[in-house]
């Protein structure tokens, strides 16, 4: 990925006020010449967190945080560097060496409908807020935070509220607040805030007789909101169940799969701790939180995808699921079980009894479990020997076909290796059959050995990074000559996808019409091309970007991950080496080895920059 030139770095941070982009997300006091205020990223009762305009950096002294108006924005929204240069650009006007005048127009409108868009949340956050605490309209709201077991320390944590039902405050409580406060409805409308009556074209509140809990980012900005109903109002007048939960749907400031609730509390604790815990359910998080277990998240009404894995990454890289002990919590730990190995985790488990859930576990229990999780991959094969795995050799086979995957996803070599040694031990099958059987991609057949033919060679996994590249030349062409100046030609090496990425550039540049699905998949060997399918159907594993609003910065973050994948298969092989170097004795070459992967390790490091003074 090319680098943003130092000088527009520069540009962007002089003409950035670094107290005005913090005020934004902190309430700030002067302090002589700095400025003060509480810590966003740790919870503190007596401001600790200085931001100083002058040497244009922030510090604070209870966390030890701190760094410039880079950092800042890195932390507080969780995204990398590259985002917060184009955040903060677009903020102040400087356009970036591949945008427009009028890229740098739209750029400035999105943060001007962003700032808008938090401004009603924070507004409708406060109300509820004030509702669930103060007002006589939050009573039922106050009885079933108390029969939920919720303290007063962990409410004002993740700033719970209630969003009183029509009965208690009528159908617009918050419609009339935001029009107090002279706050767009049509942006509230857009952030499912409220809705338009089609028979008199009034607004009326969304959220109705529901506990509220705000989707906060990691420096506290409200994102969206969940709402719980309360058993009193789970039956509508005409005698329809109410959903349990009703979510904000997505917009410009909330992306479902990419946001997990709990972070903004857990974020640096998961740091703290070296692990995060997943659960389920926001009220599991606050349970678990109000237990002691601050380092605990949750994915939002969905499965957990993707790029929440690699937003928790950016964490910790142990992982501890604790799941409902139903067949649903079962079935939804085993979906994010290659997700999580795939990037490189320490995947646990804590198994809790049937009908149990972390909100309703014995306080004992539960520290026992958490205590001492249980490896992802031995608690999987557990379960298959539960099923019933040695009671015949089909039954062995099929939990052998079940187990190859989750094996292939461990990225560690040597982890890989232990978990299959373990799991032939535990299931009685030769070790070289599921090491065999991991390495060529086949099934297990632990009883022959089968011969393959060419058109059963076993499918090699598409590189993400490359994937993801590829997948957005083909979605988007247009980026085909600022993706041949970025060197994509040099970062996509496999040679199922080079031919697709060539050949999609050669047409763009020759004004030739996009090439079909069809036409690119004649590039590819044929014994390949199911992988490849999965880049052109709807349902495909890569994302799509057809959609993407920032399609060039989408393209510099793949070519960023395909560069990490290097790093990544790099460090991988110098540890083998050094492993084996060590083994033979050899101390000096092992030295000059290691030398070698601090330099790697070095660079998988965010980007260093140089800090103010």
């Amino acid at each position: 990925m090319a680098a943003i030139p130092e000088q527009i770095i520069e540009r962007i941070r002089e003409q950035t006020d670094i107290a005005d982009v913090v005020g934004g997300h902190v309430g700030l006091k002067r302090s002589g010449k700095q400025f003060k205020g509480l810590c966003p990223f740790h919870d503190e009762k007596s401001p600790s967190f200085y931001v100083d305009p002058v040497r244009r950096s922030f510090k604070c002294f209870g966390c030890g945080a701190w760094g410039d108006v880079f950092d800042f924005i890195q932390k507080v929204e969780g995204i990398g560097f590259l985002a917060a240069v184009r955040t903060l650009g677009a903020r102040v006007g400087v356009a970036m060496p591949d945008q427009s005048t009028g890229d740098v127009r739209r750029a400035e409108q999105r943060e001007r409908e962003r700032e808008d868009a938090y401004q009603v949340n924070a507004c409708a956050a406060e109300l509820f807020r004030r509702v669930l605490t103060d007002e006589p309209v939050g009573e039922a709201g106050r009885a079933y935070q108390q029969q939920r077991g919720i303290d007063a320390q962990t409410s004002e944590s993740f700033r719970v509220g209630y969003a009183p039902a029509p009965e208690e405050g009528g159908w617009d409580t918050l419609a009339r607040e935001l029009q107090s406060k002279q706050l767009s409805l049509d942006v509230a409308e857009q952030l499912g805030l409220v809705a338009r009556s089609q028979r008199s074209g009034s607004y009326y509140d969304r959220f109705r007789g529901r506990l509220m809990f705000p989707i906060l980012a990691p420096g506290g900005r409200v994102l969206g909101f969940s709402g719980r109903v309360l058993p009193a109002f789970a039956e509508t007048d005409d005698g329809q169940k109410a959903p349990k939960y009703i979510n904000s749907p997505e917009s410009l400031l909330y992306k479902k799969s990419k946001t997990l609730f709990g972070l903004h509390a857990a974020g640096s604790n998961m740091r703290e701790r070296e692990r995060g815990i997943l659960v389920e359910g926001q009220i599991d998080v606050v349970a678990m939180h109000q237990r002691g277990y601050i380092e605990t998240v949750a994915a939002l009404g969905t499965a957990l995808t993707k790029q929440q894995c690699e937003l928790l990454a950016r964490f910790t890289d142990t992982i501890v699921l604790c799941f409902d002990g139903d067949r649903a919590g079962a079935k939804a730990a085993y979906a994010a079980l290659p997700l999580l190995l795939e990037i490189g985790m320490d995947v646990r488990i804590a198994a809790l009894e049937p009908g149990e859930d972390p909100d309703s576990t014995s306080a004992e229990l539960l520290d026992n479990l958490l205590a001492r999780p249980r490896p992802a991959i031995l608690w999987f094969v557990d379960r298959m020997i539960a099923k019933g795995a040695l009671r015949s050799v089909e039954a062995k086979e099929k939990a052998l076909d079940a187990l190859l995957p989750l094996l292939r996803h461990v990225r560690r070599q040597s982890a890989r290796e232990t978990y299959a040694d373990l799991a032939a031990d535990m299931l009685n099958v030769p070790v070289a059959k599921i090491r065999g059987s991991i390495e060529n991609g086949q099934r297990s057949h632990f009883l022959a050995d089968m011969q393959h033919s060419a058109a059963m060679r076993p499918v090699k996994p598409l590189p993400s990074g490359q994937a993801s590249v590829t997948a957005l030349l083909v979605d988007r062409p247009e980026l085909a000559r600022v993706a041949e100046r970025e060197g994509v030609l040099n970062h996509v090496t496999d040679d199922r996808l080079g031919p697709i990425v060539r050949r999609t550039i050669e047409a763009a540049k020759n004004g030739e019409p996009r090439p079909s699905a069809g036409e690119l998949l004649e590039l590819v060997d044929p014994s390949q091309r199911h992988a490849l399918h999965l880049l052109f159907t709807p349902d495909r594993r890569s994302p799509s970007f057809s959609d993407e609003e920032d399609p060039k910065a989408a393209l510099q973050a793949a070519l960023a991950l395909c560069e990490r994948e290097v790093l990544f298969a790099t460090r991988h092989r110098l540890e083998q080496q050094i492993s084996q170097t060590m083994a033979r004795g050899d101390q000096d070459r092992a030295r000059e080895l290691l030398a070698e992967l601090y330099e790697i390790k070095g660079k998988l490091e965010p980007p260093s920059r140089s800090r103010p003074n």
